[in-house]
């Protein structure tokens, strides 16, 4: 009897050069994925900074995104451009009329000094509405990180988004001046004439758009960057612009007139009521202002000031945020 001869063993390594008294050492390759250094210029801070304004700019008026992001800011501009079509219309049939259209003309409420009071309340709508959509989301998504870590300081941050947003309404506000102004120009029998009479007015339209703009932006975007919920920042911003006229026209009434005289400097809208009046050369439409009888110089003072202020908080503010 014969024993079965042993089972063949195989092993497992066998044909494989990189296992083994003669392996061959593994070799890699290098792929040339295209990579290369930039030489190229260095935009730097400056770039930064106003490509962060731009788009402040763009993203105030929904430029860039969805339809319904557009809804808000252009309705807004849409109806403030209403009262200055319709004072265009006023004094294109004014002309027409002759001597009678003259009067008609002079008793039109709709002049250069009155039309910042007629769009006064879709500018206060559109800060509280747009003014939330810039500061929040960057808070509520945590994009801070992202823009701290590029050549942006964090004041230059606040610069972008204020002057930004500043520059979005004041086109809000010049655009039914500017309409005024060239109807006005572009309707008369002696363009040229006509020009040299309304050229005089340019200081004090610019000037309150100005402070307009910057004291209404400084507003809303401080009240926004202490709050990432849209909601709170719009409740905010409207209690803060709406409440304090009420509060010293209550004080004009019910408490000492030395008082009431300075309680009228804390809203935003009796001061610019003053320095348009002031600017423009004609009666303040506020009750508490008259009644207050300050300096015009008091009211430009204060307007100028709380800008300062606002955006001295905002940098300091944006200082102690963490990103």
């Amino acid at each position: 009897m014969t024993a079965d001869p042993p089972a063949a063993t195989v092993d497992p390594t066998a044909g494989d050069p990189t296992i083994g008294p003669d392996a061959r050492p593994s070799t890699g390759s290098i792929y040339d994925l295209g990579y290369r250094h930039y030489d190229g210029p260095r935009l730097g801070r400056r770039h930064v900074l106003t490509a962060l304004l731009i788009y402040t700019l763009r993203t105030t008026y929904g430029i860039g995104r969805g339809g319904r992001a557009k809804i808000i800011p252009f309705g807004l501009a849409a109806m403030g451009v209403v009262p200055a079509v319709i004072a265009l219309a006023i004094l294109v049939l004014a002309r027409q009329a002759g001597e009678a259209g003259e009067l008609l003309e002079e008793a039109s409420p709709l002049r250069y000094d009155s039309l910042y009071g007629a769009i006064a309340q879709l500018v206060f709508l559109f800060c509280a509405a747009q003014a939330p959509e810039l500061l929040g989301k960057d808070q509520r998504f945590h994009v801070l990180s992202l823009y701290f870590s590029r050549a942006l300081a964090r004041s230059d941050y606040v610069i972008a988004r204020v002057g930004g947003f500043a520059i979005a309404v004041l086109l809000l506000v010049l655009t039914p001046q500017a309409i005024v102004f060239f109807g006005r120009v572009l309707s008369a029998p002696d363009v040229v004439a006509e020009l040299g009479d309304n050229l005089p007015v340019l200081p004090a339209i610019i000037g309150q758009g100005l402070l307009t703009a910057g004291l209404l932006g400084a507003i809303a975007v401080t009240v926004s960057a202490f709050t990432p919920r849209r909601a709170y920042a719009t409740a905010a911003i409207i209690a803060v612009i709406v409440v304090p006229p009420i509060i010293a026209q209550l004080a004009d009434e019910i408490t000492r007139p030395e008082l009431a005289r300075w309680a009228v400097l804390a809203s935003a809208q009796d001061v610019l009521s003053a320095t348009n009046a002031w600017l423009f050369d004609v009666q303040p439409d506020s009750d508490a202002v008259i009644s207050a009888a300050l300096s015009p110089e008091i009211y430009l003072a204060t307007a100028v000031g709380a800008i300062l202020v606002l955006g001295a908080i905002l940098v300091r503010r944006y200082q102690r945020i963490s990103a």
